[in-house]
């Protein structure tokens, strides 16, 4: 596409009527007239040669073409909007910023919560875009802006990155309730006899429970190897494979919980930026939220 024959200013329109589905309530967004926006998506429609959005109800619904074009455009109009906010100051209850965050499994599901909360209240229109990026990737995501935090295990590498310490998370054993072992308790050479499931985003290399055995001088199999700890849960409650999940992924699970048969230092989960976007105000602000999100964490 030839950006020279479009007016930018109109994306802004598209975006106020594919959210709203209404030209009226586009216009009350935007803060023009009802004729204005018609206006617009009328040269949007010459420009695309498509009708962009027809009439459905008393409001509108787009077109195939409209929902195809629709993700590129928001993340256009986001990253615009990111960088002209001034960097001298950022107040976040007035901010409509969006930040990316890559995250495991378990660092989102124990983080992601509760920080949706602090922004319901304190920044309703941050958003937050979050990702799991391959962890040779976080380095140079960061570095070029295209990623603002990462939260991960401690192993991240980069000469450039800076990173704190969020929480120290305790690693269980869990079994369905059924299982012969449930109400027993865990001894190493029981806890090696157990059919493991893996849990590990990678395809190859070694999982945390296998890590574990390896530690100890000993050799595991998974019997199954999932991406995510959720479907892996489920996995246990209808088999008698064992699972080693975090505590605040597993309880609550209905699950049987059984406390490992030996010390295993519970892992850290950390948070990266790049150096470059230490003294930005947003990026700041939002460091210091997740810190404070993570200390209210329980560490039990």
């Amino acid at each position: 596409m030839n950006l020279r024959s479009l007016d930018l200013n109109l994306l802004p329109v598209l975006e106020a009527v594919y959210a709203e589905r209404s030209l009226t309530r586009a216009s009350e967004t935007l803060h023009i007239t009802q004729p204005a926006v018609s206006n617009a998506l009328s040269r949007l429609r010459a420009h695309f040669e498509d009708p962009l959005f027809v009439r459905e109800g008393r409001g509108v619904k787009p077109t195939a073409m409209a929902e195809a074009m629709m993700p590129a455009v928001r993340d256009a109009l986001d990253r615009l909007r990111a960088g002209l906010e001034p960097r001298s100051t950022f107040e976040p209850s007035r901010s409509t910023r969006v930040f990316n965050i890559s995250a495991r499994d378990a660092g989102s599901y124990v983080m992601a919560p509760p920080l949706a909360e602090r922004l319901e209240r304190e920044a309703p229109g941050v958003r937050i875009a979050w990702s799991q990026l391959h962890r040779a990737a976080i380095s140079t995501e960061l570095a070029s802006g295209r990623l603002d935090l990462a939260i991960d295990v401690p192993d991240i590498r980069g000469t450039d990155l800076e990173s704190t310490v969020l929480v120290t998370t305790p690693y269980i054993c869990v079994l369905a309730p059924d299982h012969p072992m449930a109400d027993k308790t865990l001894t190493p050479e029981n806890f090696f006899e157990l059919r493991h499931i893996a849990v590990s985003s990678r395809r190859e290399g070694r999982s945390l429970i296998e890590e574990m055995a390896r530690s100890m001088g000993r050799r595991i199999t998974p019997a199954q190897r999932l991406p995510h700890h959720m479907p892996a849960l489920e996995v246990v409650r209808r088999t008698h494979f064992a699972l080693i999940a975090p505590r605040p992924i597993a309880e609550g699970s209905g699950l049987a919980l059984l406390d490992l048969p030996f010390d295993f230092p519970a892992p850290s989960t950390v948070l990266y930026w790049h150096r470059e976007y230490t003294g930005d105000p947003a990026l700041s602000w939002l460091r210091s939220l997740i810190r404070d999100v993570a200390g209210g964490l329980s560490p039990d």
